[in-house]
């Protein structure tokens, strides 16, 4: 009789454990729900914040030369002329398009660089004191636009991009200022003038393509 009024017991409380597991179930579920709630806007934050302005966008697939350079409105022959030699333009999207026009505008003005060293140390050149004082300051000028549009195509592979924009405008800025510099100098039209205003194209072409990365 004792042992039938134990399995009795134990068939009664049976239902009172169910209802324990079930609660625990539910606390369980609830505490997942729970975490889920806390951690999901955290993630939605990090997500907008991959997407905000500044950020690396997503690849907007390839891009035409001749697409691109629609963008330059009458600079589009030169846009043409630079980057068609570029072999990694022709599968290139907006960022890779951009950094071959910024390695464009970098390539020049070096060389423009070196072009302004070489006169100025030749002796054998006729240099007027202006001349002299022309040459000097818009080595050193063009030195300092290399060193930034150096920095701009790093910068733009590193998703940085207005970055990137800014040290091509602050390159641009520079030849600017040889050119207004050197504007009381005759003799700079002959050395100085054509190379400018290419570098300055070349820089326009840069920024205007730079707008079309998404």
């Amino acid at each position: 009789m004792a042992s039938r009024r134990t399995r009795g017991s134990n068939l009664t409380s049976t239902p009172h454990i169910n209802r324990l597991e079930g609660s625990k179930a539910n606390n369980a579920m609830a505490s997942s729900y729970a975490a889920i709630g806390a951690v999901l806007p955290l993630f939605l934050l990090a997500v907008d914040a991959a997407l905000a302005p500044g950020a690396a966008p997503l690849s907007t697939g390839l891009l035409s030369i001749e697409d691109a350079c629609k963008q330059t409105a009458e600079l589009y022959d030169l846009c043409i002329a630079t980057l068609s030699p570029d072999r990694s333009s022709l599968t290139a999207d907006a960022t890779g398009l951009t950094r071959a026009a910024i390695l464009a505008v970098q390539k020049n003005a070096s060389e423009t660089a070196t072009y302004l060293s070489s006169i100025d140390e030749d002796d054998n050149f006729n240099k007027t004191a202006q001349l002299q004082q022309c040459l000097e300051d818009c080595g050193e000028r063009y030195e300092a636009a290399v060193e930034q549009l150096t920095d701009a195509a790093m910068a733009l592979d590193m998703g940085a991009f207005n970055e990137s924009q800014a040290l091509v405008s602050a390159g641009q800025a520079e030849v600017k200022l040889c050119q207004r510099g050197c504007q009381a100098v005759p003799e700079h039209r002959d050395i100085l003038m054509a190379r400018n205003t290419e570098v300055d194209h070349l820089c326009i072409i840069a920024l205007a393509i730079a707008k079309l990365i998404r």
